[in-house]
Parts: structure tokens; C-alpha cells; sequence
């Protein structure tokens, strides 16, 4: 490939990653699908077979250790169907389904916020290439999809986030109190989630530090809790709504002592269960 068609490609790509953020910022559904028909304009116009998105990683930010954790691999071992569809149809399809289900198990949150929720999530998950059923399935255990949520610690909006002590992280979005707005609270939880990951090298470790239980032999659960939900919304991101409403009504399927359950093999290259030290004055390594 050429480098003027590469060049091409990428700000074809670009094009479309913007419009896709106005759509997003504006909730406007619709737009969303118009979006589908300028990708494959611009793939026509560079001679691709169709425009998808590498994740477009910031000058400073450190690629993921984990790559089973990656937005790439879910893109390879989540997304279905795309010999008879394109992956942008698929991926639309899969951020409705799971915004219905979202709507249906929490009766709080309207299925248009849900929306909302789960295109960032993606947006965040790409852009930082981190699975985007993961960062929800945290959002799901941290405030169950409430942007206004939060504790008597200090932690606030989707992700839980300390405004105060990531505050640096919010200057783009006008201050601390963008921590309960979507875009915000998502991003900046993402960033801390991958980085907690690249520090662990592994999911069992980063949970850890994002519930803030570093210091502790034990997470309390939280990270069964978060594999349960990720689990139930690739079901139902998949077309399987009510099965997944179903087993979210049900037991955990992942019992506290996972390591050896067959449910668990996604992620078993990276959930080991090694101890990691505990780290003097980390007292504020919750999210």
C-alpha cells in the first residue's frame, strides 16, 4: 500500500471517528446511521474495502500488556457475523442489544441514556484499546449505569471516579465536575483502568486496585461481580437479551474460587492469581 493511500485511509478514518463523537455527544441515533454510509464512501474514495479504526492511542499513553484485554482482540473473538454483514452494522447492532438489555435489568436507566453509555464505552474502548464489555461490566458493579452515583469515600459517576485526585485528567472536560457527565466519567475511568492493568499485568491485579482493595489478600468479590456482568452482556450484546436478563437474575456463575472455572478460559491467560505486593501509600488506588 501506498503512502498517500495510507494517509488517505487515515484521515478517512478520522472523518468518520469525529462524526461519530458528534453523534454520540448529541444523542442523535439517526446521524449514527448516516455514519455508516460516509464510512463506505470513504472506503470507496481510498480504495478499501471498508474504513475501520485502528485504536488511536495518545502521544504519552503506553500500549496494552494485556492483549486479550485489548479492543482488538474483542473485535476478533466477540464480533459475529461479519461475513454476511460489515463490522460497523455488527458492532451497531451489538451497542443497541446490550443498551436494551442495560434498559430492561436496570429499571432506572432509560434505554437512550443506556445508549448513550454503552457508544462511549466503545468510543473509550477503542481509542484506549481496551474491551468495551469490560468497561461496562465495571460500570455495571460501580454505579449500575448511574452518572450521578456516589460514595461516602469520595468515589463519583459511571465509573466511580476520585475527581479530586484525577483531577489533572478532567482539565479537558472543564473541571472535577465533568466526573458525572458520560463522556468524562468514562474516559478517565478508562485511562485509570488501563493503567492499573499495565501496572498488574493482569485482570485479577488492576480490579484490585480500581475497587481499592491493593492492600488486601482479597478483593471482596469485586472482581467475580465483574466478570458475572461481562459475561451477561456479551450474551445479550450477542442477541441473547432475556437469556442474559435471566442469568443476571441468577447466582454468580463465576463462584469466588474461579480460577479453575471453564467460564473463566477468556481470560485465563491474564487473571492469574498471584499476590502482588502491597504498595506503601497507595491508599487512594480506587478509581
Amino acid at each position: 500500500m501506498t503512502k498517500q493511500k495510507i494517509v488517505k485511509q487515515e484521515s478517512a478514518a478520522a472523518l468518520v471517528s469525529d462524526f461519530n463523537s458528534y453523534c454520540l455527544k448529541h444523542k442523535t441515533k439517526n446521524l449514527r446511521r448516516i455514519l455508516l454510509s460516509v464510512s463506505a464512501a470513504c472506503a470507496v474514495l481510498v480504495g478499501a474495502a471498508s474504513v475501520h479504526f485502528q485504536p488511536t492511542l495518545r502521544a504519552a499513553e503506553a500500549p496494552l500488556r494485556i492483549k486479550a484485554l485489548s479492543y482488538h482482540t474483542f473485535e476478533e473473538q466477540d464480533v459475529r457475523d461479519t461475513a454476511s454483514q460489515t463490522i460497523d452494522d455488527v458492532l451497531e447492532r451489538m451497542q443497541e442489544n446490550a443498551a436494551a438489555f442495560i434498559s430492561q435489568h436496570y429499571a432506572k436507566v432509560s434505554e437512550e441514556d443506556a445508549l448513550e453509555i454503552v457508544h462511549q464505552a466503545f468510543i473509550s474502548g477503542k481509542e484506549h484499546d481496551i474491551d468495551p464489555l469490560l468497561i461496562l461490566a465495571i460500570i455495571a458493579t460501580e454505579s449500575s449505569f448511574n452518572p450521578n452515583a456516589g460514595s461516602s469515600a469520595g468515589a463519583k459517576g459511571l465509573m466511580q471516579v476520585h475527581a479530586k485526585v484525577h483531577a489533572k485528567r478532567f482539565k479537558e472536560y472543564g473541571g472535577v465536575k465533568a466526573v458525572h457527565e458520560i463522556e468524562a466519567g468514562i474516559e478517565v475511568g478508562t485511562q485509570i483502568l488501563k493503567e492499573y492493568l499495565n501496572k498488574t499485568g493482569s485482570l485479577k491485579g488492576a480490579l484490585k486496585y480500581y475497587v481499592g482493595a491493593a492492600n488486601h489478600k482479597t478483593d471482596g468479590g469485586y472482581s467475580r461481580k465483574v466478570l458475572s456482568m461481562r459475561s451477561h452482556l456479551q450474551m445479550a450484546a450477542n442477541g441473547e437479551i432475556q437469556a442474559a436478563r435471566i442469568q443476571a437474575r441468577s447466582p454468580s456463575k463465576f463462584p469466588e474460587d474461579h480460577q479453575d472455572h471453564k467460564d473463566f478460559a477468556t481470560y485465563s491467560a491474564n487473571m492469574k492469581l498471584e499476590k502482588f505486593p502491597s504498595l506503601a501509600g497507595d491508599s487512594q488506588n480506587q478509581g
